[in-house]
């Protein structure tokens, strides 16, 4: 679990969240599925040969037994484990007294952090507002002064953190044309995440300042690398590596639309570098 903390954390120099160190667990006990199936399925057909050359039908009968056990527990073997299981063991590692003091467990930005000065980027302006499906992202991000990097304002589509609610009905107001990312997970999709945005901020979203780089299943499973990583489709946002999400985030103008043009799935595959996927860091 130290191992998978520092791998998540990027050796204690960023924050992370447990969605995140699932992610890490998910690549480390990923293993090969087509070796084991196909030294399974030689196996049992030697056993098959054996049994019906003694047994006839008795044994045809108990080799197909023997061959649909060891198939289901050759998938079985190859299941990756769960996001509420692998967050049971967690918790009994942070109730130790092991806690990482990068995790972000939950929201913490009830007032503006210490050490980023948000107003900094209103001095020269915000380029994009990012909107998240998840408080816990938004904290990772700002923690991580990705808000910076992307020189824009980052919030959840509920409202958080409070402090930034007026400013964004301000930039909205001070630049109708402003670019707004949607960033979700695969349960939920643009509609959803604009509507919650216009209830809980009370505004009204232009559509066509409004960019999808949301997650979507059939998005994951076009890229091959992510899947092949992830081993599962439905996923939170801080479920995928980092660096793919915050690649989205810093795409210019020209590339934004492209994701309207092409579809989310197409032009996410040109413009980011699923190669990270294998690089947590």
């Amino acid at each position: 679990m130290k191992k998978l903390e520092l791998k998540a954390s990027a050796l204690n120099t960023r924050y992370f969240t447990k969605n995140m160190l699932y992610s890490v667990f998910l690549k480390a006990t990923s293993r090969s599925f087509y070796a084991p199936l196909i030294i399974a399925i030689i196996i049992c057909s030697l056993i098959s040969i054996i049994l019906v050359g003694t047994l006839s039908l008795i044994g045809f009968i108990i080799a197909l037994i023997i061959f649909v056990i060891v198939i289901k527990l050759v998938f079985n073997a190859n299941k990756p484990m769960s996001i509420e299981d692998f967050s049971s063991y967690y918790k009994r590692w942070v109730d130790a007294g092991r806690n990482n003091n990068y995790l972000i467990n939950k929201p913490k930005l009830k007032n503006p952090p210490a050490k980023c000065q948000e107003n900094d980027i209103f001095n020269y302006g915000a380029e994009r507002i990012i909107v998240v499906d998840d408080p816990l992202f938004v904290d990772c991000l700002i923690l991580n002064d990705e808000h910076m990097r992307s020189k824009s304002l980052i919030v959840s589509k509920d409202g958080y953190p409070l402090y930034l609610k007026n400013q964004f009905k301000i930039l909205l107001e001070q630049a109708d044309n402003i670019p707004v990312l949607l960033l979700h997970a695969t349960k939920l999709n643009k509609v959803k995440m604009v509507l919650a945005i216009e209830k809980n901020f009370n505004v009204k979203l232009n559509p066509k300042q409004v960019y999808d780089i949301g997650y979507y299943e059939e998005q994951i499973k076009q890229a091959k690398p992510l899947h092949k990583r992830m081993r599962i489709t439905k996923c939170a946002v801080d479920m995928l590596p980092y660096p793919l999400s915050t690649q989205l985030m810093s795409k210019d103008k020209s590339q934004l639309q492209d994701l309207l043009v092409l579809g989310a799935a197409t032009a996410a595959s040109t413009y980011v570098s699923f190669a990270l996927a294998d690089d947590f860091g």
